[in-house]
């Protein structure tokens, strides 16, 4: 009998054939010729032998007509998981990075966050996706620290995918994350250092200044001077990090 690869679930190993006959086979990968595995898609031509089961029609020595040279069709959004895959898609690609966010407001802006970085790299998928809590601080409006939530999300970078006679992507084309993430790491650690830079320029102008107005004026004025540059300089220094998001498996 002859029929097409109706739905096929690659992290199940096993799928559908809708026959000639207009009915539904199931299949394994155990009943497909092991010369044809690397074939399985969806639309894909078959033959097969039917067999009746008592939960239903299945297929047995599967033989896959379609062309060897089938690429892979990707989801139109990025896929998460707490697991190691997404279900109903195939790992293409795992990458060694992992992907980092955080946020003072709330998990959906934090997992917002991680979401975009990952398009940054060229990614489609976050796999061992964790969410966690940490705790920030700074000084309140009177006495004493005010403490606050950080929400925070983590997992690793990777390209998922179903093969498809309409694919549009090659294996090599969804195994480059790694090589994109290290030339965006290294762009993000560059721009870090640049702005470290400009923070030691800016203290030394702080301090610069500080001693100036203590030269040049009463002890009281330079008091309030250096208060408020110490001021200034606290809130427009902050280091900036612009690549710890991105973390390289060691």
């Amino acid at each position: 009998m002859t029929g097409v690869i109706k739905t096929y679930l690659p992290d199940k190993n096993y799928g559908f054939i809708k026959g000639d006959d207009n009915k539904d086979y199931f299949f394994h990968n155990s009943s497909i010729n092991k010369n044809d595995l690397h074939k399985i898609c969806d639309g894909a031509l078959v033959t097969f032998e039917q067999k009746a089961t008592p939960k239903g029609y299945s297929a047995t020595k599967i033989l896959i007509n379609s062309d060897s040279n089938i690429k892979y069709k990707i989801p139109d959004d990025i896929y998460t998981s707490k697991n190691n895959y997404i279900k109903g898609w195939e790992n293409v690609f795992i990458s060694n990075w992992i992907v980092h966010s955080s946020s003072r407001k709330s998990p959906d802006e934090a997992k917002r966050e991680i979401i975009e970085s990952t398009k940054l790299v060229g990614a489609n998928s976050i796999l061992n996706l964790e969410y966690y809590k940490t705790t920030g601080s700074e000084p309140g409006t009177g006495y004493g620290t005010y403490y606050f939530t950080i929400h925070n999300f983590k997992g690793q970078l990777a390209n998922i995918g179903k093969k498809s006679l309409n694919g549009e992507y090659s294996k090599e084309d969804l195994s480059k994350i790694d090589t994109y993430a290290k030339e965006l790491k290294e762009k993000l650690k560059e721009k870090t250092e640049e702005a470290r830079v400009k923070r030691i320029y800016f203290w030394i102008f702080i301090i610069c200044s500080i001693a100036v107005s203590w030269i040049v004026t009463n002890n009281i004025l330079a008091s309030i001077i250096s208060l408020v540059l110490l001021m200034l300089g606290y809130i427009l220094s902050h280091a900036t990090d612009y690549d710890s998001w991105l973390e390289e498996i060691k």
